[in-house]
C-alpha cells in the first residue's frame, strides 16, 4: 500500500504538490487515462490533481473507485481559475475539494485527517491506553516533523507525555500488544520510531531502571531518528536498493537530528547525543563520529542494542521481518560493537517466552533511588539488578 496516488493529467507532469508531499507521504502517480480500480485499491489516498475537461478521464475515475472512496479517501485540487474541474469533482462525489488559490498545507492536512481516520478505524478494539499512546506519538512525529521541514523550533511539549503513555500502554498490556498496535501504522518511519520506544520501555523495565531513567531512555528512542524527518519517504521507504546517493542523505541523519534538537536548548543534551550518535560502535566502525569505547554512553549502546533489534525484526519495503531469534543471532556475530552485558541482558529478556506479555505496572517505591544513565553509570554496574540477575544476564 502507498498513502497517496496522485491523478495528473499526463505522464511527464510532475507538479509541485506531487514533489512536496513524497517529502512527507509514500506517492505514487498516475495520469487519469490510465487510472483503473487496481491502483486506487493500493492507495489509502487518492487526490486527483487534473482540470478533468475530458469525459474519458472523468469516466475513468468514476470507473476506478466505488462512491464510498470518492466521498471518504479522494481529495481533488483544482490546477487553475477554471472551474470546470471543480464542478466535475463535485457532480462524481469527490468528498474534499480545494480551488488553486488554497494552500497547499490545506490539502495535506486533508490528507492526514484520512489517514489518521484509516489508523483509528484499525485500532477499533485495543485497549484504550494503547490507542492513546499511538495517537500522542503520532501527534508527536507529524509535529516535529512539521517544524523540522519549516526550519521552525520543535514543538517538545508532547515528548514527556508520549513517553508516559508508551509506559502506561507496555506496563499494563506487555510488549506485544504494543508492537501489534504499532504494526497496524502506515507509516514505515513512525513505526519503527514507536516499536523503538517500546522496546525501549521494556528495556529499562527489565534493567530496574529508576522512573525518571526510563523516562530519559524512553524519550531519547523517541527522538533518536529526529533527523530522517528531513529525508524524502521515497528514500527511507525504497523498495528497491540505495543509490550511493541516497544511501549517503540516509547517513546524514544523525547529525541533522542533533543539530535540530540542539537549536532550541529544549532537549536533554542525552537526548541529543543519542540522536547524534545511536550509530557508533564500540570498536569505533559506527559513525559520524567513529566514537569508541568509554566515548559511548551507557543510554547511547541500550539504544543501540534497541534500535538494530528492532530494524531487524520489522517488516520493510525491501526486507522480510526478521524472528526475534534469528535477529538475536546476527546481533550476537556483530563482536566487539555492541555492550555484551547490555546485549545479554536484552537477549534474556526478548527471548523469555513470556516476555511480550509480561505486565509491569512500576511503582515509585520499587524503582532505585539512584538514576543510573542520567549521569552516566552503566546500568549493570549501578547496583539495580540484584545479584542473581546481573549473573544471568552477564552470562
Amino acid at each position: 500500500m502507498i498513502d497517496v496516488l496522485f491523478v495528473l493529467d499526463d505522464k511527464t507532469e510532475v507538479p509541485a504538490i506531487v514533489n512536496k508531499a513524497a517529502a512527507m507521504f509514500s506517492v505514487a502517480r498516475i495520469p487519469a487515462s490510465d487510472i483503473k480500480p487496481d491502483h486506487v485499491a493500493r492507495a489509502r489516498v487518492v487526490v486527483v490533481h487534473a482540470a478533468l475537461r475530458s469525459v474519458g478521464h472523468v469516466e475513468r475515475i468514476e470507473q476506478a473507485s466505488d462512491e464510498t472512496r470518492r466521498r471518504e479517501d479522494c481529495i481533488y485540487v483544482a490546477k487553475g481559475i477554471d472551474r470546470a474541474g471543480i464542478v466535475q469533482a463535485e457532480s462524481i462525489g469527490i468528498g474534499r475539494v480545494f480551488a488553486a488559490h488554497q494552500p497547499l498545507d490545506d490539502v495535506f492536512t486533508a490528507i492526514q485527517a484520512i489517514l489518521n481516520r484509516e489508523l483509528s478505524n484499525k485500532l477499533t478494539g485495543h485497549p484504550a491506553s494503547v490507542v492513546q499512546a499511538v495517537e500522542t506519538t503520532d501527534t508527536l512525529v507529524r509535529q516535529v516533523a512539521a517544524a523540522m521541514r519549516a526550519d521552525a523550533p520543535l514543538p517538545l511539549r508532547l515528548l514527556s507525555a508520549s513517553s508516559q503513555s508508551i509506559g502506561v500502554a507496555v506496563g499494563s498490556g506487555g510488549l506485544m500488544q504494543w508492537i501489534n498496535a504499532v504494526e497496524l501504522h502506515h507509516s514505515q518511519t513512525s513505526r519503527h520510531i514507536m516499536m523503538v520506544a517500546g522496546y525501549a520501555d521494556a528495556f529499562a523495565r527489565t534493567l530496574g531502571l529508576s522512573g525518571s531513567d526510563t523516562a530519559l531512555f524512553t524519550e531519547a528512542s523517541l527522538l533518536h531518528d529526529v533527523g530522517k524527518l528531513f529525508i524524502p519517504i521515497s528514500i527511507l521507504e525504497k523498495a528497491g536498493p540505495l543509490s550511493d546517493a541516497e544511501r549517503k542523505a540516509i547517513m546524514t541523519h544523525p547529525l541533522r537530528g542533533a543539530k535540530a534538537l540542539k537549536r532550541d536548548n529544549a532537549a536533554h543534551p542525552l537526548v541529543i547525543a543519542a540522536a547524534r550518535s545511536h550509530h557508533e560502535y564500540l570498536d569505533g566502525s559506527g559513525y559520524p563520529d567513529k566514537l569508541a569505547g568509554d566515548q559511548i554512553s551507557p543510554l547511547v549502546r541500550m539504544l543501540t542494542i534497541v534500535d538494530i533489534y528492532s530494524a531487524l525484526t520489522e517488516e520493510r519495503a525491501y526486507k522480510a521481518a526478521m524472528t526475534p531469534r534469528l535477529a538475536i543471532t546476527q546481533m550476537a556475530g556483530m563482536k566487539g560493537k555492541l555492550d555484551a552485558r547490555l546485549f545479554a541482558a536484552f537477549r534474556d529478556m526478548v527471548l523469555n517466552p513470556v516476555f511480550g506479555s509480561q505486565r509491569s505496572a512500576r511503582s515509585a517505591e520499587n524503582g532505585p533511588v539512584q538514576d543510573c544513565l542520567a549521569n552516566g553509570i552503566h546500568p549493570l554496574d549501578c547496583g539495580v539488578f540484584s545479584h542473581t540477575a546481573g549473573q544471568r544476564a552477564a552470562g
